[in-house]
């Protein structure tokens, strides 16, 4: 029972451990001091303001202000990102000289943030989405990042890629993983439509639309172990959820010839 006893109080303090850690990180990065250059209500119009000042500014970063705790979002290219007051007024005269109405905000930033593991909230790309392309909405041009139970922070970066007769237009989705230290590992580069995630013991699983079938996008599953390598691609399944860490339960898709989605239960092991 001695022993017993121990492990709990271990199993505890290590958990406690782990939360204050967490803790420590999100208020390290709570207060950053931006450098407003360019600002826009939308993405496409932050976007083709980037394109033209990124050259200028290379350490320069679209952001969104609802990150930093403002009610009204507004979308903002930034020349830099300090931590102190003074660095920040420093990078301000130089931006200046250039963009004479460029400003300083201070961010409170939000946990599990795109800024706080500087990825852009507008790709770079979104700039080259011709004008002409109908079907491209504004959440087609945002990136965005979830937190997942195990602290970790799911990030979807929304992108445009030139192809032909494409039919997406070029919409594409790249999955990265954050981890606490802010280190970012790509999972998959083209993954339409993400689905929630699932994870169990450092490993994590999601699907992705990859074909049509009459009216029903089929997926795949993809499970990947807590180094980003991925363990299995599941076809025709989506909705996974882990029943043990070797044991991977998804819903198997088929169309039958009336035309209407079978969806079956489906279990795959994983090494």
């Amino acid at each position: 029972m001695n022993v017993r006893f121990r492990r709990w109080i271990s199993a505890g303090m290590l958990a406690g451990l782990i939360a204050g850690l967490l803790a420590t990180r999100s208020a390290a990065a709570e207060q950053l001091q931006l450098v407003i250059a360019a600002s826009s209500p939308s993405p496409a119009g932050i976007a083709e303001k980037a394109k033209q000042l990124s050259a200028q500014f290379k350490n320069g970063l679209v952001i969104q202000t609802s990150e930093c705790g403002d009610e009204h979002n507004v979308y903002a290219f930034v020349s830099g990102i300090e931590d102190s007051r003074a660095e920040a007024q420093s990078l301000l005269a130089s931006t200046r000289a250039s963009i004479p109405d460029a400003y300083i905000k201070e961010c409170r930033l939000k946990p599990d943030s795109l800024l706080g593991f500087r990825v852009p909230a507008v790709d770079s790309s979104i700039a080259d989405v011709p004008a002409g392309a109908v079907n491209w909405s504004d959440e087609d041009r945002i990136s965005t990042a979830s937190p997942l139970p195990d602290g970790r922070t799911l990030i979807l970066v929304r992108y445009y890629a030139h192809a032909a007769d494409d039919p997406q237009e070029g919409r594409r989705e790249r999955v990265i993983l954050g981890d606490p230290s802010d280190k970012t590992t790509v999972l998959d580069e083209n993954c339409t439509r993400a689905g929630k995630a699932a994870v169990t013991a450092g490993r994590i699983a999601f699907d992705c639309a990859v074909e049509q079938a009459g009216d029903h996008l089929l997926h795949a599953v993809k499970a990947f172990d807590d180094s980003g390598s991925k363990l299995k691609e599941i076809q025709h399944c989506r909705k996974p959820r882990w029943e043990q860490k070797n044991l991977l339960a998804c819903d198997e898709e088929s169309v039958g010839a009336d035309g209407k989605l079978v969806l079956t239960a489906k279990q795959t092991e994983i090494p």
